[in-house]
């Protein structure tokens, strides 16, 4: 018989490798399923990140008119969802902040307004932006954390302008030469030019506004707190075996409620 196997009442046996593994919290495919969700931390982060978009274009500070092109607040909710939470709660931050800003060029429109109400240029672009981010916080784990949020924010907002006007210049290079009353040979110019004049202000905004709130709410939500590998918790495994060999279950628990009388 087993070292890990007891008779017990009515000549049954009772294993604790068994007990173990009939376990579901214990199964990968349980774990797998687990992190797959959405969590209600990320359900409640998500929400109010979207509320705070929202607020800021209703507010008017989220969306400033400058020229033909409008410079937006609105994607710092989004880089900072990416970034505290992962790309998943970025994502769906994201497709908020397009969704209002398809809105937006609906009811309040400008001058490049027709662009901008095809879901692809005004809907995409930000459901992108925040995963591309989190993929350069990832590739930057070796920096600081401030740094790493600087760099993560500056570049997240590059990606953003240059997603969106990329796809305005291969999709209405000649509706954008004509709103603009330009030559087909000036339209890349002029995009590369509003993308400057436009994108790194917002590059430099975000860095500012995005890093001390990120890392607040990080450290407020133990996001960085070191994690156990995998060697400490085959080490604890190890101690603790000795102790249950040649024990069943039943002993166990007897042992453990001994334990408690002892110290009471």
């Amino acid at each position: 018989m087993n070292n890990n196997e007891r008779l017990v009442d009515d000549n049954s046996t009772v294993s604790i490798q068994d007990n173990e593994k009939r376990n579901p919290m214990e199964s990968p495919k349980a774990e797998k399923q687990k992190k797959s969700s959405i969590t209600i931390r990320e359900l409640t982060i998500i929400g109010l990140l979207a509320g705070i978009t929202i607020a800021l274009g209703l507010s008017g500070y989220g969306i400033i008119p400058l020229g033909p092109l409008n410079v937006t607040t609105l994607h710092v909710p989004t880089l900072i969802g990416a970034i505290v939470e992962g790309p998943k709660v970025g994502g769906f931050v994201g497709f908020i902040f397009g969704c209002y800003s398809l809105w937006q060029n609906i009811t309040a429109p400008n001058i490049l307004s027709p662009l901008f109400i095809n879901p692809i240029i005004s809907v995409l672009p930000r459901v992108l932006f925040p995963i591309l981010a989190y993929l350069v916080y990832l590739v930057l784990w070796k920096v600081p954390q401030g740094p790493r949020i600087i760099v993560t924010a500056f570049m997240g907002t590059i990606f953003h302008t240059i997603m969106v006007m990329g796809l305005i210049f291969l999709l209405y290079a000649d509706m954008f030469a004509l709103k603009m009353n330009l030559s087909p040979d000036q339209v890349l110019g002029s995009i590369l030019f509003l993308s400057a004049t436009h994108g790194i202000p917002e590059a430099v905004f975000a860095a500012v506004i995005v890093t001390p709130v990120a890392m607040a709410l990080r450290k407020v939500l133990r996001k960085d707190k070191p994690k156990k590998t995998k060697g400490e918790d085959v080490t604890v495994t190890e101690a603790k075996e000795p102790e249950l060999a040649g024990t069943t279950v039943v002993e166990t628990k007897e042992a453990n409620a001994g334990e408690e009388n002892l110290t009471k």
